[in-house]
């Protein structure tokens, strides 16, 4: 059994789940925030963050 009835597509192709277009800062959108994080005393620690994920869509 053969696959020559298949057509090829030899071009390079694009596997991810999601493009920048989702990413940004004007709704509708999806805004990514990378914040440092901070002890209890509130002291930044160096090298660590907080990634905050909000959905900007302010029609539903």
């Amino acid at each position: 059994m053969t696959v020559s009835w298949m057509p090829r597509e030899h071009e390079m192709k694009n596997h991810d789940r999601y493009g920048s277009e989702h990413w940004g800062t004007e709704a509708p959108c999806t805004v990514y925030e990378k914040k440092p994080l901070k002890d209890a005393k509130g002291n930044v620690i160096k090298g660590l963050y907080n990634a905050w994920i909000r959905l900007n869509n302010p029609n539903q």
